[in-house]
């Protein structure tokens, strides 16, 4: 039998070379969801026929066609999808330097900008059409990653270094900008899920053993190993893999360590058409980080990758994230499949910032940090415990001589779990595709794990009533209820495809607040809310042709409010506590798919209502939320992939975005950093490039790979403050944007090169050499730009604006040895 054949023991199943195409169809769609394998074969093969095996032995052929019409060779995910979508592949992720992230590699895709500020995943920033990182839904094999109580990303200062999943962890990202099919979107997005997937153990066994050392001291060094099928379990297989990773940083005084731990296992029954799986991902991160971009003054005075020394000025942020996931999928017959995922996220982040009490003077000429005390809470005499206060009894001038001494440092503990099941059920008809899922998860924080202390140094005491700034007792915890179905209708004799599809929520969130700050009643109260959103979506596909595709879709998404913007009304009766955030999504485009060659063409409009905005009466303290803002985010987008011949393939995109404001109101200017302010009807989004481009051109032949990308990223509007002498107390030192200042687009070259050496003595089957050179030209360039009045007791003092930037990281060189031992 020729090895591109698989085995497939189906019981009780009858099939036969004169099977009516219905079946096939039925038993090609039932194959592909229930078993990842075939994904695999049909990227990897054109035409290949599967050879199903009773529990008899009498083999009969199918050829299962229908997995190649779907899952083209040139990975490009769902031939007929109604929307538009990117995918990373193995081949991208493995060959990726350790200077990467999860999220660096989203900017192959069309739409996406992104930057991070350290060699590997420290603080990320990311955009899809515009849209923020904390705005998007990331999911992992199917999962929340992101915070249900945040409603996205998280805060600032919370889970921004490292990541809960790592390059060397994950197979494939998928990535659907707008709104995606219920079935692919994940929970509380109003403008993009990520997807990723984690390793599947392989079906061989060997041990991985590898070590890379680049610039800035970096290095990174660890192992993977597979069991492959372990005789005697009828299958089991196992695959385990640790690595470390440390660098210096490219910017001064910003070293930072990643631990990254993955253990996955998977155990086929019902003649492997069914599986058990299960996923352990253990990761920590230590680094230091910029708590703001530095002054473009000090840049151009001592080098623009200078940083003060960790003595002047630090932030330092450590990271735990554990992730276990279970999963389930069974198969029934060929028209059922179900399954289930449950499983359970611990995140624990400790955040520390320290400025010299001589640089956090009014007088300084220069911002240095943004995360001590007396910069962010301006002088705080003692409290003695009373109703409605909570007690901090430390005198800083008792103890250190002045406010600034005694308020130089700052420490926030935080940390949440989420627990959770997501049930699923595929279900095939002749013409229809029909899944039907869920979520019901909880995640909470504290008490015990949430609160912050102040002092005049790092090596603090922490205690509550003497310098705590939080009560530890606070409670958040939110349940989401989450259900959707989704129909795939096939008619016109497969060619015209109709996607309707609905997704109800409701999440119901509960706050324990210990002590109320601002008025009655004096004691402990509960901040209760619940909030439900119907998000319809409908998909149409056309096959003009054998090989193009039109496609349209229209989808509603929503994001709830953080539990941070619930409050207690001025009655000291009622939770204030806004709705969520939604977006109308509308897109059409035309898709080729051949052979050799993939294009897509699309064009989108975006409709955000009902955005998040607040002001805080900064004399008493008071903040109130609303749903009042409202953006709106066009353009188009073209990508593709050609197969000159078998070794060299050529892959591009580009974009056009246009992101603006449709009316004024109170907002966060930026994809991140603290830079709240207003902005104004008209206004285009700070930080988001009108054009987005890239390259790639690899070249592959038997065990040498070569690939150069290529990147561009176009101007982008930057961001200013108002003075402290604006009539309207709402624009006093307010950020905004700043049309007529633009960050200069760059360019970014990246090489890869690697060689496999067979070895074939004693257990080493082989070694591989590889190659990075990220920004291969060493392009010095800004990726975060903006003039900021220096704060101090949360408000601006300078007398006029500062320049401010974060630099891009430079030429990166590293050389990798990796030996594989069978």
């Amino acid at each position: 039998m020729p090895s591109s054949h698989k085995n497939f023991c189906i019981k009780g199943m009858r099939t036969s070379n004169r099977m009516p195409q219905a079946s096939k169809l039925l038993l090609a769609a039932t194959l592909f969801a229930i078993y990842p394998a075939l994904s695999s074969a049909a990227f990897a093969s054109t035409a290949n026929d599967t050879t199903v095996t009773k529990s008899d032995n009498t083999k009969k052929v199918v050829k299962l066609k229908e997995i190649k019409k779907k899952y083209e060779r040139l990975l490009v995910g769902e031939r007929n999808i109604a929307s538009a979508m990117s995918v990373i592949g193995p081949t991208q992720i493995k060959h990726a330097s350790s200077a990467e992230s999860i999220y660096s590699l989203l900017k192959q895709t069309p739409s996406v900008n992104e930057y991070q500020q350290n060699v590997g995943p420290g603080t990320p920033v990311l955009t899809v059409r515009g849209v923020r990182m904390s705005q998007l839904a990331q999911t992992l094999d199917g999962i929340p990653m992101t915070s249900l109580l945040y409603g996205g990303q998280g805060n600032k200062r919370t889970n921004n270094v490292g990541t809960l999943v790592s390059n060397g962890q994950i197979s494939g990202i998928h990535v659907y900008p707008g709104v995606a099919p219920p079935d692919h979107g994940g929970f509380a997005t109003v403008g993009g899920t990520v997807s990723y997937t984690t390793k599947t153990p392989p079906k061989k066994g060997y041990i991985d053993i590898f070590s890379k050392i680049g610039s800035f001291s970096t290095d990174n060094y660890g192992f993977g190993a597979s069991s492959g099928e372990i005789p005697g379990t009828d299958g089991l297989r196992v695959y385990t893999r640790l690595s470390q990773t440390q660098t210096d940083g490219y910017i001064q005084n910003t070293p930072a360590r990643y631990t990254d731990f993955l253990f996955t296992a998977i155990k086929p029954y019902d003649y492997d058409l069914s599986k058990v799986t299960g996923t352990v991902i253990y990761n920590t991160s230590h680094g230091y980080l910029l708590d703001m971009p530095n002054a473009v003054a000090q840049l151009d005075k001592y080098g623009i990758f200078y940083n003060y020394p960790v003595s002047e000025s630090s932030t330092l942020e450590m990271d735990k994230y554990l992730t276990a996931i279970l999963g389930d999928s069974t198969y029934i017959n060929s028209h059922l499949v179900i399954g289930a995922t449950a499983f359970f996220i611990h995140k624990d982040s400790v955040f520390s910032g320290y400025l010299d009490p001589n640089m956090t003077t009014p007088e300084y000429p220069y911002q240095g940090n943004l995360s001590d005390a007396i910069v962010r809470y301006g002088p705080l005499p003692y409290t003695p415990a009373s109703p409605g206060v909570i007690p901090h009894t430390y005198d800083p001038v008792a103890v250190f001589g002045s406010y600034h001494a005694g308020e130089a440092a700052l420490i926030d503990y935080s940390g949440s779990q989420t627990i959770g099941i997501a049930p699923k059920i595929n279900i095939f008809l002749p013409h229809n595709d029909i899944t039907i899922g869920g979520l019901i998860a909880q995640e909470t924080s504290g008490p015990g794990n949430n609160n912050s202390y102040y002092y005049g140094s790092l090596n603090m005491p922490e205690i509550y009533g003497y310098n705590s700034l939080s009560d530890p007792n606070d409670k958040s915890q939110r349940t989401v209820y989450s259900s959707y179905v989704s129909d795939k209708i096939n008619i016109i004799n497969n060619k015209l495809n109709i996607e309707p599809g609905i997704t109800l929520t409701g999440v119901s969130t509960r706050n324990y607040v210990a002590a109320n700050l601002y008025g009655s009643p004096p004691n402990a109260y509960i901040l209760s809310n619940y909030d439900k959103e119907i998000l319809p979506y409908l998909g149409l596909s056309y096959d003009v042709t054998h090989k193009f595709i039109a496609y349209a879709s229209y989808g509603k998404g929503a994001r709830f409010a953080p539990v941070v913007d619930y409050v207690l009304g001025p009655t000291g009766s009622t939770t204030l506590a806004p709705g969520a955030e939604t977006v109308n999504a509308y897109e059409a485009g035309l898709r080729y798919v051949g052979k050799h060659l993939y294009l897509n063409f699309d064009g989108y409009w975006q409709n955000m209502h009902g955005l998040f905005s607040f002001y805080t009466n900064y004399t008493t303290g008071y903040s109130l939320y609303s749903n009042i803002g409202e953006e709106q985010m066009k353009g188009l987008e073209f990508s593709g992939k050609y197969e000159l011949n078998p070794e060299w393939t050529v892959s591009g995109h580009v974009s056009y975005t246009d992101a603006q404001y449709m009316n004024s109101f109170a907002a966060a200017d930026t994809p991140f950093d603290f830079q709240y302010g207003y902005v104004f009807a008209g206004d285009p989004l700070p930080d988001v490039p009108n054009w987005l481009a890239g390259l790639h051109i690899g070249y592959q032949k038997h065990n040498f790979h070569a690939a150069l990308i290529e990147s561009y990223t176009g101007p982008q509007v930057t961001t200013y403050d108002l003075p402290q002498s604006e009539s309207n107390p709402v624009l006093q030192d307010a950020t905004v944007p700043n049309p007529g200042v633009r960050m200069d687009p760059y360019f970014l070259t990246n090489f890869q090169a690697s060689y496999k050496v067979p070895i074939h003595k004693d257990h080493l089957s082989s070694v591989t050499v590889s190659l990075n050179i990220d920004n291969l030209l060493d392009n010095h360039y800004y990726q975060h730009y903006y003039k900021a009045y220096k704060q101090y007791d949360d408000d601006g003092v300078d007398s006029d604006n500062e320049l401010v930037a974060l630099p891009g990281m430079p030429r990166f060189i590293e050389l990798g040895l990796s030996g594989r031992f069978s």
